[in-house]
């Protein structure tokens, strides 16, 4: 062998192997494959990467016999990537700071309709119109994370943005971005015209006087099962991840506040409902840390 193969040979077999990126179809073939994969220190694909591509395979059109393009099938293999999708974000613990960062509107805007969903909101039902003390603590909590990120994002959306330095034009790339901004703006025009109505949910969360609970993977699990199978478990008051009375009002004060002192710049009046709110925010985090 000469010294030239040899090195290459030496460097070879010195360079350390990298494991092969779990593929998404993986984690439909084995069903425990997905908890394996968050318990891991840097799972790559990281959890958001996840959310994105099982959502992405959820929602691809079918194409018919006629080659006409269909809505996504309603079938097991979809319902169980949705709720793959939904089990990541509950391994997050719904952190919107999180989710927010790194997944776009429309795949943010799909994961919270889902959880609706599975949280047995019915589709097309007015949030205004249900009585939070009145849902099981879940669908009360599916509902308030909805609404808070739906004024997160109008209030995020008011903001300048800086243009990304354009790149080497790609006819596909920018035919996606394009559909992917028409898509994100017809998703902000709707949660505007909502915004009243979900200002009225969070400013009716902040009289609740009860903890609620969030989805966890368990919990996701059983309402996934066959109906008859669940022992009324996810139905009851103390099913899935506690969330604090007080942590709850911190999280939706701060929100309504950023929310008023946005619409502020044409009302000044509302600044004051907003200092409001940012002073029962700091209220609520001292009571938490002296608690």
């Amino acid at each position: 062998m000469s010294a030239e193969a040899a090195d290459r040979e030496a460097a070879t077999s010195s360079r350390p192997c990298t494991p092969p990126q779990t593929c998404w179809f993986e984690f439909l073939l084995e069903e425990s494959l997905l908890e394996k994969h968050l318990r891991k220190p840097c799972p790559d694909p990281a959890p958001v990467q996840l959310i994105v591509q099982f959502l992405e395979q959820a929602s691809k059109p079918s194409v018919n016999e006629q080659n006409q393009v269909q809505p996504p099938p309603d079938n097991k293999r979809n319902r169980i990537l949705k709720l793959l999708a939904l089990k990541v974000a509950a391994h997050l613990k719904w952190d919107l700071d999180i989710l927010e960062k790194s997944l776009s509107v429309p795949v943010l805007n799909m994961l919270l309709n889902e959880l609706l969903c599975i949280s047995k909101v019915p589709p097309g039902t007015k949030h205004v119109d249900m009585d939070l003390a009145t849902l099981p603590p879940t669908t009360a909590m599916a509902v308030l994370l909805y609404n808070r990120w739906a004024i997160r994002t109008i209030v995020q959306s008011s903001f300048p943005v800086k243009q990304a330095k354009p790149g080497p034009p790609q006819l596909s790339v920018m035919n996606q971005m394009q559909q992917e901004k028409e898509l994100t703006e017809n998703i902000l025009k709707v949660l505007k015209e909502q915004a009243a109505d979900s200002i009225l949910v969070l400013e009716a969360a902040l009289k609740l006087n009860k903890d609620l609970y969030v989805h966890t993977m368990r919990t996701l699990d059983l309402l996934a099962m066959e109906p008859g199978m669940v022992n009324g478990e996810t139905e009851s008051s103390t099913a899935g991840l506690k969330v604090k009375t007080e942590e709850m009002q911190c999280q939706v004060c701060y929100d309504l506040g950023a929310a008023y002192f946005q619409q502020g710049s044409t009302n000044s009046a509302v600044y004051e409902n907003a200092r409001e709110k940012f002073f029962r925010t700091k209220e609520l985090i001292a009571e938490m840390r002296s608690g």
